[in-house]
Protein backbone atom coordinates (compact mmCIF):
# COMPACT_ATOMS: atom_id res chain seq x y z
CA UNK A 1 0.00 0.00 0.00
CA UNK A 2 1.40 3.35 -1.02
CA UNK A 3 1.10 6.32 1.23
CA UNK A 4 0.59 9.66 -0.56
CA UNK A 5 3.20 12.24 0.20
CA UNK A 6 2.02 15.72 1.18
CA UNK A 7 4.45 18.52 0.47
CA UNK A 8 4.02 21.69 2.49
CA UNK A 9 4.39 24.77 0.41
CA UNK A 10 6.25 27.66 2.06
CA UNK A 11 5.18 31.30 1.75
CA UNK A 12 5.40 32.82 -1.70
CA UNK A 13 8.42 35.04 -2.20
CA UNK A 14 6.88 37.50 -4.72
CA UNK A 15 3.68 38.98 -6.12
CA UNK A 16 2.09 37.47 -9.15
CA UNK A 17 1.92 39.66 -12.23
CA UNK A 18 -1.78 40.28 -11.74
CA UNK A 19 -1.30 41.31 -8.11
CA UNK A 20 1.53 43.65 -9.08
CA UNK A 21 -0.61 45.32 -11.73
CA UNK A 22 -3.42 45.80 -9.22
CA UNK A 23 -1.06 47.43 -6.71
CA UNK A 24 0.35 49.75 -9.40
CA UNK A 25 -3.16 50.72 -10.45
CA UNK A 26 -4.14 51.51 -6.86
CA UNK A 27 -1.01 53.63 -6.35
CA UNK A 28 -1.75 55.47 -9.59
CA UNK A 29 -5.28 56.26 -8.43
CA UNK A 30 -4.01 57.51 -5.06
CA UNK A 31 -1.37 59.71 -6.70
CA UNK A 32 -4.00 61.08 -9.05
CA UNK A 33 -6.18 61.96 -6.08
CA UNK A 34 -3.39 63.42 -3.95
CA UNK A 35 -1.44 65.39 -6.58
CA UNK A 36 -4.06 68.15 -7.08
CA UNK A 37 -4.33 68.54 -3.31
CA UNK A 38 -0.55 68.85 -2.98
CA UNK A 39 -0.42 71.38 -5.81
CA UNK A 40 -3.27 73.36 -4.25
CA UNK A 41 -1.50 73.38 -0.89
CA UNK A 42 1.71 74.61 -2.50
CA UNK A 43 -0.11 77.36 -4.37
CA UNK A 44 -1.88 78.41 -1.17
CA UNK A 45 1.53 78.76 0.48
CA UNK A 46 2.86 80.77 -2.47
CA UNK A 47 -0.18 83.02 -2.42
CA UNK A 48 0.31 83.61 1.31
CA UNK A 49 3.96 84.55 0.68
CA UNK A 50 2.85 86.94 -2.06
CA UNK A 51 0.37 88.52 0.35
CA UNK A 52 3.15 88.89 2.92
CA UNK A 53 5.33 90.60 0.29
CA UNK A 54 2.62 93.13 -0.42
CA UNK A 55 2.01 93.62 3.28
CA UNK A 56 5.67 94.46 3.79
CA UNK A 57 5.57 96.85 0.82
CA UNK A 58 2.45 98.50 2.21
CA UNK A 59 3.99 98.97 5.65
CA UNK A 60 7.16 100.35 4.10
CA UNK A 61 5.05 102.84 2.17
CA UNK A 62 3.36 103.89 5.41
CA UNK A 63 6.72 104.42 7.10
CA UNK A 64 7.99 106.38 4.11
CA UNK A 65 4.90 108.58 4.36
CA UNK A 66 5.42 109.10 8.09
CA UNK A 67 8.94 110.32 7.39
CA UNK A 68 8.39 112.40 4.26
CA UNK A 69 4.70 113.33 4.71
CA UNK A 70 3.86 111.86 1.34
CA UNK A 71 4.19 108.60 -0.56
CA UNK A 72 7.29 108.13 -2.71
CA UNK A 73 7.13 109.22 -6.33
CA UNK A 74 5.94 106.40 -8.52
CA UNK A 75 8.97 107.13 -10.67
CA UNK A 76 11.24 110.01 -11.44
CA UNK A 77 11.83 110.81 -15.07
CA UNK A 78 14.68 112.76 -16.65
CA UNK A 79 13.17 116.19 -15.94
CA UNK A 80 14.83 118.41 -13.31
CA UNK A 81 17.87 116.13 -13.16
CA UNK A 82 15.64 113.24 -12.21
CA UNK A 83 17.37 109.91 -11.71
CA UNK A 84 14.74 107.82 -13.53
CA UNK A 85 14.47 105.38 -10.63
CA UNK A 86 11.24 103.83 -9.34
CA UNK A 87 9.50 103.70 -5.97
CA UNK A 88 10.94 100.23 -5.40
CA UNK A 89 14.30 101.95 -4.82
CA UNK A 90 13.01 104.78 -2.65
CA UNK A 91 11.40 102.55 0.02
CA UNK A 92 14.43 100.27 0.50
CA UNK A 93 15.53 101.90 3.80
CA UNK A 94 12.09 101.12 5.22
CA UNK A 95 12.45 97.45 4.26
CA UNK A 96 15.71 96.95 6.17
CA UNK A 97 17.64 97.27 2.90
CA UNK A 98 19.65 100.40 3.72
CA UNK A 99 22.93 98.98 2.42
CA UNK A 100 21.36 98.23 -0.94
CA UNK A 101 19.80 101.70 -1.00
CA UNK A 102 23.19 103.30 -0.34
CA UNK A 103 24.66 101.54 -3.37
CA UNK A 104 22.66 103.81 -5.69
CA UNK A 105 24.02 107.07 -7.06
CA UNK A 106 21.05 109.42 -6.86
CA UNK A 107 22.94 112.14 -8.72
CA UNK A 108 23.21 109.93 -11.77
CA UNK A 109 20.41 110.81 -14.18
CA UNK A 110 19.50 107.31 -15.31
CA UNK A 111 18.50 103.90 -14.06
CA UNK A 112 21.28 102.42 -16.22
CA UNK A 113 25.06 102.60 -15.76
CA UNK A 114 26.11 102.69 -12.12
CA UNK A 115 22.49 102.46 -10.98
CA UNK A 116 22.01 99.21 -12.84
CA UNK A 117 24.63 97.42 -10.75
CA UNK A 118 22.32 96.94 -7.72
CA UNK A 119 19.72 95.40 -10.05
CA UNK A 120 21.76 92.19 -10.04
CA UNK A 121 20.66 91.77 -6.40
CA UNK A 122 17.31 90.04 -6.04
CA UNK A 123 14.93 91.68 -3.58
CA UNK A 124 12.79 88.68 -2.64
CA UNK A 125 10.00 90.90 -1.34
CA UNK A 126 9.51 92.14 -4.91
CA UNK A 127 9.08 88.66 -6.38
CA UNK A 128 5.87 86.63 -6.31
CA UNK A 129 6.78 82.96 -5.78
CA UNK A 130 4.05 81.81 -8.17
CA UNK A 131 5.77 83.47 -11.14
CA UNK A 132 8.77 81.67 -12.60
CA UNK A 133 10.00 84.77 -14.50
CA UNK A 134 12.47 86.30 -12.06
CA UNK A 135 14.82 88.29 -14.29
CA UNK A 136 14.64 91.23 -16.67
CA UNK A 137 13.37 90.36 -20.15
CA UNK A 138 15.17 93.23 -21.89
CA UNK A 139 18.49 91.54 -22.63
CA UNK A 140 19.24 87.85 -22.43
CA UNK A 141 22.84 87.93 -21.20
CA UNK A 142 24.91 89.92 -18.67
CA UNK A 143 25.87 93.29 -20.13
CA UNK A 144 23.00 93.34 -22.64
CA UNK A 145 19.85 95.44 -22.46
CA UNK A 146 19.15 96.35 -18.85
CA UNK A 147 21.58 93.81 -17.40
CA UNK A 148 24.79 94.92 -15.67
CA UNK A 149 27.98 93.24 -16.79
CA UNK A 150 28.13 91.50 -13.41
CA UNK A 151 25.03 89.41 -14.09
CA UNK A 152 21.37 89.33 -15.00
CA UNK A 153 19.16 92.06 -13.53
CA UNK A 154 16.27 90.84 -11.43
CA UNK A 155 12.77 92.11 -12.02
CA UNK A 156 9.78 93.02 -9.84
CA UNK A 157 6.25 91.64 -9.81
CA UNK A 158 4.71 94.57 -7.89
CA UNK A 159 3.79 97.87 -9.57
CA UNK A 160 2.34 101.18 -8.54
CA UNK A 161 -1.22 101.97 -9.64
CA UNK A 162 -1.18 105.15 -11.74
CA UNK A 163 -4.96 105.07 -12.05
CA UNK A 164 -7.55 104.09 -14.65
CA UNK A 165 -7.32 105.17 -18.27
CA UNK A 166 -10.00 105.46 -20.91
CA UNK A 167 -13.71 106.21 -20.59
CA UNK A 168 -14.95 106.86 -17.06
CA UNK A 169 -18.00 104.57 -16.62
CA UNK A 170 -19.16 106.52 -13.56
CA UNK A 171 -20.05 109.58 -15.67
CA UNK A 172 -23.22 109.31 -17.82
CA UNK A 173 -22.86 109.67 -21.55
CA UNK A 174 -19.93 107.31 -22.06
CA UNK A 175 -17.65 109.98 -23.47
CA UNK A 176 -15.75 111.42 -20.49
CA UNK A 177 -12.16 110.23 -20.20
CA UNK A 178 -10.19 109.76 -17.01
CA UNK A 179 -7.54 112.43 -16.52
CA UNK A 180 -4.15 111.42 -17.87
CA UNK A 181 -1.04 112.91 -19.40
CA UNK A 182 -0.79 111.72 -23.02
CA UNK A 183 2.67 113.22 -23.54
CA UNK A 184 5.03 111.96 -24.63
CA UNK A 185 2.92 109.86 -26.97
CA UNK A 186 3.28 106.12 -27.27
CA UNK A 187 2.82 103.20 -24.89
CA UNK A 188 -0.39 104.59 -23.39
CA UNK A 189 0.74 107.83 -21.78
CA UNK A 190 0.54 108.33 -18.02
CA UNK A 191 -2.56 108.27 -15.87
CA UNK A 192 -2.39 110.61 -12.88
CA UNK A 193 -5.58 109.83 -10.94
CA UNK A 194 -3.99 107.20 -8.72
CA UNK A 195 -1.36 107.57 -6.02
CA UNK A 196 1.88 106.43 -7.68
CA UNK A 197 2.71 107.83 -11.11
CA UNK A 198 5.36 109.82 -12.94
CA UNK A 199 6.90 112.43 -10.58
CA UNK A 200 3.99 111.98 -8.15
CA UNK A 201 3.91 113.70 -4.74
CA UNK A 202 0.72 112.38 -3.17
CA UNK A 203 -0.02 112.46 0.56
CA UNK A 204 -2.77 110.96 2.67
CA UNK A 205 -4.73 114.20 2.55
CA UNK A 206 -5.00 113.89 -1.23
CA UNK A 207 -6.74 110.51 -1.00
CA UNK A 208 -10.26 111.76 -0.40
CA UNK A 209 -11.85 108.51 -1.57
CA UNK A 210 -10.47 106.88 1.58
CA UNK A 211 -7.23 104.99 2.09
CA UNK A 212 -9.08 101.69 2.63
CA UNK A 213 -10.83 102.12 -0.73
CA UNK A 214 -7.83 103.12 -2.83
CA UNK A 215 -5.31 100.79 -4.44
CA UNK A 216 -1.64 101.68 -4.01
CA UNK A 217 0.31 98.73 -5.44
CA UNK A 218 -0.75 95.62 -7.32
CA UNK A 219 0.89 92.56 -8.74
CA UNK A 220 1.68 91.95 -12.36
CA UNK A 221 2.83 88.40 -12.01
CA UNK A 222 1.20 86.43 -14.80
CA UNK A 223 3.99 84.89 -16.81
CA UNK A 224 2.61 86.02 -20.16
CA UNK A 225 2.73 89.71 -19.15
CA UNK A 226 5.95 90.18 -21.16
CA UNK A 227 6.76 93.47 -19.41
CA UNK A 228 9.38 92.40 -16.89
CA UNK A 229 12.31 94.80 -16.68
CA UNK A 230 14.95 95.69 -14.09
CA UNK A 231 13.37 96.33 -10.68
CA UNK A 232 15.20 99.67 -10.38
CA UNK A 233 13.67 101.13 -13.54
CA UNK A 234 11.47 104.18 -13.18
CA UNK A 235 10.38 106.47 -16.00
CA UNK A 236 12.29 107.39 -19.13
CA UNK A 237 10.92 108.97 -22.27
CA UNK A 238 7.48 107.52 -22.99
CA UNK A 239 7.71 104.38 -20.84
CA UNK A 240 7.50 103.64 -17.14
CA UNK A 241 8.73 100.46 -15.53
CA UNK A 242 7.64 100.82 -11.92
CA UNK A 243 3.94 101.75 -12.33
CA UNK A 244 1.12 100.96 -14.75
CA UNK A 245 -2.11 102.46 -16.07
CA UNK A 246 -5.27 100.42 -15.67
CA UNK A 247 -7.11 100.36 -18.96
CA UNK A 248 -8.33 96.76 -18.89
CA UNK A 249 -9.46 94.18 -16.36
CA UNK A 250 -7.33 91.80 -14.32
CA UNK A 251 -5.32 89.16 -16.21
CA UNK A 252 -6.39 90.61 -19.56
CA UNK A 253 -3.68 92.56 -21.37
CA UNK A 254 0.05 91.68 -21.68
CA UNK A 255 2.66 93.88 -23.34
CA UNK A 256 2.27 93.57 -27.10
CA UNK A 257 5.90 94.45 -27.76
CA UNK A 258 4.96 97.67 -29.48
CA UNK A 259 2.81 100.40 -27.94
CA UNK A 260 1.11 99.47 -24.64
CA UNK A 261 3.99 99.02 -22.19
CA UNK A 262 2.45 101.47 -19.70
CA UNK A 263 -0.95 99.79 -19.75
CA UNK A 264 -0.24 96.12 -19.01
CA UNK A 265 -3.00 94.68 -16.84
CA UNK A 266 -2.56 93.77 -13.23
CA UNK A 267 -2.75 90.01 -12.86
CA UNK A 268 -1.12 86.92 -11.44
CA UNK A 269 -0.69 83.17 -11.56
CA UNK A 270 -3.04 82.86 -8.57
CA UNK A 271 -6.34 81.35 -9.61
CA UNK A 272 -9.08 83.86 -10.40
CA UNK A 273 -7.46 87.24 -9.73
CA UNK A 274 -4.54 88.97 -8.06
CA UNK A 275 -3.54 90.79 -4.89
CA UNK A 276 -3.27 94.49 -4.12
CA UNK A 277 -1.89 96.64 -1.31
CA UNK A 278 -4.22 99.47 -0.39
CA UNK A 279 -3.24 102.91 0.86
CA UNK A 280 -4.06 101.96 4.46
CA UNK A 281 -1.46 99.17 4.37
CA UNK A 282 -3.94 96.30 4.06
CA UNK A 283 -3.76 93.62 1.37
CA UNK A 284 -6.77 92.37 -0.59
CA UNK A 285 -7.32 89.70 -3.24
CA UNK A 286 -9.51 91.04 -6.05
CA UNK A 287 -11.14 88.64 -8.48
CA UNK A 288 -10.85 89.10 -12.21
CA UNK A 289 -14.66 89.11 -12.43
CA UNK A 290 -14.95 92.42 -10.53
CA UNK A 291 -17.24 94.98 -12.14
CA UNK A 292 -15.11 97.45 -14.08
CA UNK A 293 -16.75 100.60 -12.60
CA UNK A 294 -15.95 99.30 -9.11
CA UNK A 295 -12.41 98.34 -10.13
CA UNK A 296 -11.74 101.73 -11.71
CA UNK A 297 -13.23 103.46 -8.67
CA UNK A 298 -10.74 101.66 -6.40
CA UNK A 299 -7.89 102.88 -8.59
CA UNK A 300 -8.61 106.61 -8.23
CA UNK A 301 -7.62 108.63 -5.17
CA UNK A 302 -10.24 111.39 -5.40
CA UNK A 303 -12.78 110.44 -8.06
CA UNK A 304 -15.72 110.54 -5.67
CA UNK A 305 -16.96 107.12 -6.76
CA UNK A 306 -18.87 104.90 -4.36
CA UNK A 307 -16.50 101.98 -4.72
CA UNK A 308 -15.95 99.37 -2.03
CA UNK A 309 -14.20 96.04 -2.17
CA UNK A 310 -16.65 93.18 -2.62
CA UNK A 311 -16.84 90.74 0.27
Amino acid sequence: MQVAEHKCQGPRSAFTLVELLVVIAIIGVLVGLLLPAVQAAREAARRMQCSNNLKQIGLSMQNYHDTHKRFPPGAWNEANNGNRLGWQVFILPFMEQTNLYNSFNFSHNNYTGVNLLPAATAVKTYLCPSNRVKVNQNGQTPGSGENPASGMAFTTHYYGAMGPKGINPAIPGGATLFSHDPNPTGHGGYSNTGVLFRNSRIGMGDITDGTSNTILVGEIAFEAANCYRSWVRGCSGNTIGSCKNSEFGINVRPYNGSNNFNSVSFGSEHTGGCQFALCDGSVQFITQSIDMPVYFGLLTRNGGEIAMLPN
